[in-house]
């Protein structure tokens, strides 16, 4: 498109925002104040979090957790989900590989889940003013308008439930305040990205109801560019996808949306205040960014190919061509298609020759394409209700409906789609939740409640694999109930004792459908390994009660130790890619139990912040997938994608957060975290499945670090500058189970994801007034080459794709206040 005809779809999309509503739902939270607006420092401002279901400063909650107001999150542009990541401590946010859809890969702590199917149960709680989102699809939000954001580490089983095993992820918008004020920004960069974002505060009722409108539009290139290969290399033998020498076909990563947010505050008594919130988002992105890395099968040493002699153990083979590591790094990309093993056109490692279309599918059905898509449309209401019933006793309720549908595609970055699928996704789902608090003089505070979800889930595919090509079509109702309880006590004047409680019931049903290709040779009959799968119903229901005990003392006022244990769990299910019914097999939940240290200080006149925390975490029944099946209990071993509970493990690891101020206008903020990760022992079905005492664990960065600073510079009646430099860095870790050879130690170096370091800067000018703003930042500043995940389907395709993070970047923003 050219960039005029961008810039008018962009401000036709701004034009949409009126009608438009942003990402949100409901919640009932203390507004902090816009810190930027006003010129102060957004590090020097206390943060009240509500993490025990009341306003609580964070240096007083006996937790683990990182919480950035929205002024911090705009100073460090972070836009997303994933970009938090690396400023809280062992945690792990990662774009996730395209087969897996628009998501998040969540983990906390070494807990987690990266596989999108609505089959499987996050790892991680992701709520959104106080709304559970149960899927990873949509996962990946944008932040938008927020007030704060809260980062739980550890198992949040009585405070969380279901799914909060890891942690919790907790956003929280910006509420209607009366007061009549509002911004409009807009943003230009890299891969021409354009955004438009706005909020406003009106007073519709004065003293009674007030409102809030947000809204966003985004529109930016993909930095994946797809080629033809045919085109790019003349006299080869595959079909062309394009016309005459223009060998582009078209770019991954790109982002297209428009998303709006409406808010409604009711005041309806002294003791009774009510809020209303609508959103809506509809998306156009493009597919997942994907690049090959790897394609073949592994050479066995010693082995004699045609023109080949001894092939390195490392190495791949495809059609007795050797490709093996590429430069000395396993992580550049290049072409597996010529006669030679590193193809000069593709060393930039953000080329893909991805075309997905299947010229000649095998079953001898008609030429198909994937629709070029990568996008999540939801829309959602939600009501929140808190009531003052006495002095010292509250009522809330947050009742929410929400609704998505989503497209996207995958391939395996060749032009050959030995691996394709085009998915579509729907999910509904209905929410109520009640607590009741209490105070009970000075000495307690008591929260109980109540917890009901219905949602129902549906996948809808056609997938092509190296054997089969079918219609996927799986339909799955779930509920959950819980009740729970709460309670502090402070039986002395610095001392608090801890205590919690949560029963859940969960249950799920899993409906396969399976269907042939209209048009296929077979007369679109489902394949015949696949047919016994057609409407058949598995079930999984199961009970958990979780609890917490601790205690926490005020050594001083502003030093605090706590001490903690805590349970969670991960919600159980049913294998969601069975080839045989036989596959058909349930997983049981996921438990953690975690012992667990803190401390929480501010000391030097507040000028430092010093939090820090040490656990042990005893993780059962720890659910990893597998392409090789266990023969050994009659499951079939291939083709194979089996869920199962590996055995226990313990994981234990420190974090330190601090924030300094040492003077006016200077601010500096620090993490490490270290994760140790070793299994204590191996169910039978995963010793069969090859899995071993060996094994490390996946996604485990053993150490992590940030570092962050800003400073001010007051030019008096001219304004303020304020640089920014941010600094992260995760260590290496596994993707996959399977990840060391037990006979020979060796690593498997395909399922390895390399450590980075990335640095962003920004540079901000603000009038002396505040109203006007200029920005520019550049993001991965030293232009580092890492990727954020990768897909390994050795299993299926025999190869392995990357997910390559952006290249370095730049955008200029210019923000209004009024």
């Amino acid at each position: 498109m050219a960039r005029g005809a961008m810039l008018r779809a962009a401000g036709g999309s701004v034009m949409a925002l009126a009608g438009a509503m942003l990402w949100a739902g409901p919640g009932f939270a203390q507004e902090a104040p816009d810190n930027t607006a006003k010129g102060k420092d957004p590090a020097a401002e206390e943060i009240i979090v509500t993490a025990q279901f009341r306003d609580q400063k964070l240096q007083d909650v006996p937790i683990a957790i990182t919480a950035m107001s929205g002024a911090m999150l705009e100073q460090r542009g972070q836009t997303n989900l994933v970009d938090l990541g690396g400023k809280a401590p062992n945690v792990t946010l990662r774009t996730a590989s395209a087969n897996f859809g628009p998501a998040v890969v969540a983990y906390i702590r070494g807990v987690g889940q990266r596989d999108t199917s609505f089959a499987l149960e996050p790892g991680v709680g992701i709520y959104v003013d106080d709304v559970y989102l149960p899927t990873m699809q949509g996962s990946m939000l944008s932040l938008i308008d927020l007030d704060r954001i809260e980062i739980l580490r550890g198992p949040q089983g009585t405070l969380a439930g279901q799914n909060s095993i890891g942690g919790a992820i907790k956003l929280y918008s910006k509420k209607p305040d009366g007061s009549n004020d509002g911004y409009l920004s807009a943003t230009y960069g890299s891969y021409n990205r354009m955004e438009l974002r706005g909020a406003a505060n009106f007073t519709v009722v004065p003293d009674k109801l007030f409102a809030r409108l947000s809204g966003v539009a985004v529109k930016k290139d993909g930095y994946v560019t797809r080629y033809d290969y045919a085109c790019t290399h003349p006299g080869s033998t595959l079909p062309s996808m394009v016309a005459a020498d223009k060998c582009k076909l078209g770019t991954e990563g790109g982002k297209e949306y428009v998303a709006g947010r409406l808010a409604l505050r009711w005041q309806a008594s002294s003791r009774v205040t009510v809020d209303l919130a609508a959103d809506v988002t509809r998306d156009n992105s493009e597919v997942g960014p994907a690049t090959l890395l790897y394609v073949g099968r592994q050479a066995v040493p010693g082995a004699t190919l045609t023109g080949v002699a001894t092939p390195p153990s490392s190495a791949y083979v495809l059609n007795g061509n050797v490709f093996g590591t590429a430069s000395g790094s396993p992580y550049i990309s290049y072409s597996p298609y010529g006669n030679y093993a590193q193809d000069t056109f593709t060393k930039s490692p953000f080329v893909s020759y991805e075309n997905y279309t299947e010229v000649t599918p095998r079953d001898g059905s008609g030429t198909w394409s994937a629709p070029l898509k990568g996008l999540i449309n939801s829309w959602g209401v939600s009501g929140t209700i808190t009531a003052e019933l006495t002095d010292n006793l509250n009522l809330t309720s947050i009742t929410a409906y929400r609704k998505f549908d989503g497209n996207y595609s995958s391939g395996d970055s060749s032009p050959f789609n030995t691996g394709l699928q085009a998915n579509r996704v729907y999910n509904h789902q209905f929410s109520q939740e009640l607590r009741l608090s209490a105070k009970i003089g000075d000495m307690v505070n008591l929260t109980v409640g109540g917890f009901y979800l219905d949602r129902t889930s549906r996948n809808r595919s056609r997938v092509t694999l190296p054997t089969l090509n079918f219609i996927e079509d799986n339909t799955i109702p779930a509920k959950t109930k819980a009740v729970f309880a709460n309670a502090e006590v402070s039986p002395l004047a610095r001392l608090t004792i801890l205590g919690g409680i949560r029963y859940t019931d969960q249950s799920k049903t899993f409906i396969y459908g399976r269907e042939g290709i209209p048009g296929s040779s077979t007369g679109g009959a489902v394949p015949a390994s696949l047919a016994p799968l057609n409407g058949l119903s598995r079930e999984f229901s199961g009970s958990r009660v979780d609890y917490r005990l601790g205690a926490q003392y005020h050594l001083t006022d502003a030093i605090m130790g706590y001490a903690q244990f805590s349970t969670g769990f991960k919600g159980g299910g049913i294998n969601p890619r069975p080839f045989f019914p036989a596959q058909a097999l349930p997983h049981n939940p996921e438990t953690l139990k975690a012992y667990e240290i803190g401390l929480k200080s501010e000391f030097l006149d507040h000028r430092v912040r010093l939090n820090a925390s040490a656990f042990i975490n005893k993780y059962n029944d720890i659910l990893v997938t597998v392409s090789n099946c266990p023969v050994a209990v009659g499951v079939p071993a291939a083709p194979c994608a089996l869920p199962l509970n590996a055995g226990k493990a313990t994981i234990k690891g420190f974090e330190a957060e601090l924030a300094l101020r040492p003077v006016q206008g200077l601010s500096i903020d620090a993490s490490l975290a270290y994760l140790h990760f070793k299994y204590d022992s191996i169910s039978a079905i995963a010793a069969s499945a090859g899995i071993g005492l060996e094994d490390k664990g996946v996604y485990i960065s053993p150490w992590q670090w940030s570092l962050g600073a800003q400073y001010e510079f007051d030019l008096g009646k001219a304004g303020t500058i304020i640089p920014r430099i941010d600094v992260n860095h995760e260590d290496a870790f596994e993707r996959n189970a399977n990840n060391v050879d037990a006979a020979t130690g060796g690593k498997d170096i395909f399922g390895v994801i390399p450590s980075r370091t990335l640095v962003n800067a920004r540079v901000a000018y603000a009038t002396a007034e505040k109203d006007w703003e200029l920005a520019v930042e550049v993001r991965n500043l030293t232009n580092k080459l890492y990727y954020s995940d990768i897909f390994d389907n050795r299993g299926s395709t025999n190869s392995i794709q990357g997910v390559p993070g952006e290249p370095r970047t730049w955008a200029v923003t210019l923000k209004r206040r009024f």
